[in-house]
């Protein structure tokens, strides 16, 4: 074995989080920025991250913003597949770029299947037509996602001290000026695209890419992130990271409830997505644990806050395909990107639409 290999075989150590805790909060600052909060020299920093980034154990991609989310539909696909042919259905749909997130579970379904599409037509289109179809599949469940409590790019690491947190957040809303959303053109997509395999391009790249200046770039990224049509997250390798577990809980709570439920659950720190369905199950809670035991614990602490809220199913990711475009082999590593298709600038543009 190389010494190169043998370092990208080292993992995510202690150091490493704090970086990419600090990335989640900061996701583009500079080497030099970060130096002070995080106590080491811009130099190790910039070492660090091109391992991490090089080995595929830490990557900075883009994701929907609360504008966005709010103009798509968005679904929960349970698919049961002929045992046989699970692998090659799963291989199938990481192919599909509005299948944004797979998962293969236990519990009552083998896969679950967090699609975004521009429409319920569309959506309909795309289970029948995409999904369906598929040798092996032998039936499906889809619930509409009516209400985003949080999700993935919203979870943090616990790796630094609230002092350090504060001064990144601090550091990153000071330079952030409040955009009103105004759609998201097709140049957009280019930088979007470009963003989602890497969201720390540097922005001489980008520019050129498309064709306009660095300035000019950087207030289109602005615009963009500012007004709440896309954000930018930091993700990790998380099975060898110390949080190899992802679960799901299906819930339902009465609905002068829901609302109540979804706002408190979001903060948990266990909790990776919170969201409302249409359904006899009306919330979804999923979680990143470090051990499947963690999950009864922090199931007890949800009947203990909420008497009346009642887990219909739970289950346990076995294998996480499928992360925001990201394909992952079963150490969570980056092997791939599909760039999510989630970007419609006409439904988007239109003052009416919500």
């Amino acid at each position: 074995m190389s010494a190169l290999d043998a370092d990208n075989d080292r993992g995510i150590d202690e150091i490493d989080l704090r970086i990419i805790n600090a990335l989640q909060l900061a996701p583009r600052s500079t080497w030099l920025s970060l130096a002070g909060p995080l106590e080491l020299d811009a130099a190790t920093l910039a070492r660090r991250w091109n391992r991490l980034s090089e080995s595929s154990l830490a990557w900075v991609t883009v994701t929907p913003g609360p504008q966005v989310l709010a103009g798509i539909v968005t679904a929960i696909i349970e698919i049961d597949c002929s045992p046989a042919l699970l692998d090659a259905i799963s291989s199938h749909l990481t192919g599909l770029a509005h299948a944004v997130t797979i998962e293969a579970s236990t519990g009552r379904a083998d896969l679950l299947v967090t699609a975004g599409t521009a429409d319920l037509a569309s959506m309909s289109r795309f289970i029948s037509e995409e999904v369906a179809t598929i040798d092996g599949v032998l039936a499906t469940r889809t619930s509409i996602i009516t209400r985003w409590f949080t999700e993935g790019g919203r979870w943090r690491l616990n790796a630094l001290a609230p002092s350090e947190k504060g001064v990144l957040t601090t550091s990153e809303n000071r330079t952030a000026v409040r955009a009103r959303p105004t759609g998201i053109s097709e140049q957009d997509r280019k930088v979007l695209t470009m963003l989602a395999y890497d969201g720390r391009t540097p922005m001489k790249d980008l520019a050129d890419a498309i064709g306009i200046s660095p300035a000019a770039c950087k207030r289109q990224i602005d615009r963009l992130t500012s007004s709440g049509l896309v954000a930018l997250r930091c993700e990790f390798a998380r099975p060898l990271a110390g949080l190899p577990v992802l679960a799901t809980l299906w819930c339902h709570v009465e609905p002068e409830l829901l609302d109540t439920a979804g706002r408190v659950l979001s903060r948990a720190p266990e909790v990776r997505n919170c969201f409302a369905v249409v359904g006899a199950d009306n919330l979804v809670v999923q979680l990143w644990l470090h051990s499947p035991a963690e999950l009864d614990a922090f199931e007890i602490r949800l009947r203990q806050e909420f008497p009346g809220l009642h887990v219909g199913e739970r289950s346990i990711v076995l294998y996480l395909r499928k992360l925001l475009g990201h394909v992952l082999d079963q150490n969570g590593r980056r092997t791939s990107t599909i760039a999510p298709d989630v970007w419609l600038p006409s439904r988007i543009d239109s003052p009416g639409h919500r």
